[in-house]
C-alpha cells in the first residue's frame, strides 16, 4: 500500500489534509517499468492517472499529418503526474508515454478515483484544480515543442 506521506509529494494533492490522503491512497497501486517500457499508448482508452516516484517518462504525441513524426513533448520526472487524460473525458490518452529508464509509477484507477470524488465533492474540487494547472502549463509546453518540431522539420529556422 502507498502511503499518505508520499502523495503529499505531488502537486495533484496540494491542499487535502492527511485523513483524506489516506483514503486516497488506499486507491493506489505501485507499478514498476523497465528502461524502454510503455505505459500507455496515443487514441487508446485512459483508465489510469501516473504518478512519477522514479525515473523520467516521456510524453510523446504522433503528428501524423504532414509529417508523420513522433515528438516528446513533456518528460515526467519525480514528483510529476502523467495520463492526466484519465481524468478527463472523453478519457482517451492523448500521448502516448514510454519510460527513458527504470521507472516506479503510482497508478490510480480512473473509476476508483471519480467514485470517491462524487463521495467527497470538495476533494474533487482541489483535485480537478490543481490538475487544471498542470493541464494548463502542459499545453504551452507542448505547443513550444511541436512548433520547433514541425519547423525543424521543415527546415526552417526558429
Amino acid at each position: 500500500m502507498i502511503s499518505h506521506e508520499i502523495l503529499k509529494e505531488f502537486a495533484l494533492f496540494e491542499g487535502i489534509n492527511d485523513e483524506v490522503l489516506k483514503d486516497i491512497a488506499e486507491l493506489c497501486h505501485e507499478r514498476s517499468y523497465g528502461e524502454g517500457d510503455s505505459c500507455f499508448l496515443q487514441g487508446r482508452k485512459a483508465t489510469e492517472l501516473y504518478l512519477c516516484r522514479s525515473g523520467r517518462v516521456d510524453v510523446t504525441v504522433q503528428v501524423r499529418e504532414p509529417w508523420g513524426m513522433e515528438v516528446t513533448v513533456h518528460t515526467a520526472t519525480v514528483g510529476e503526474l502523467f495520463g492526466w487524460s484519465a481524468m478527463v473525458e472523453p478519457y482517451v490518452y492523448t500521448a502516448s508515454a514510454k519510460c527513458q529508464e527504470r521507472t516506479e509509477a503510482i497508478c490510480i484507477n480512473r473509476s476508483d478515483l471519480l467514485d470517491f470524488f462524487r463521495k467527497r465533492p470538495e476533494v474533487g474540487y482541489l483535485v480537478m484544480t490543481n490538475l487544471g494547472a498542470v493541464i494548463s502549463s502542459r499545453l504551452t509546453e507542448s505547443r513550444l515543442k511541436l512548433s520547433k518540431a514541425m519547423a525543424a522539420a521543415a527546415n526552417l529556422e526558429w
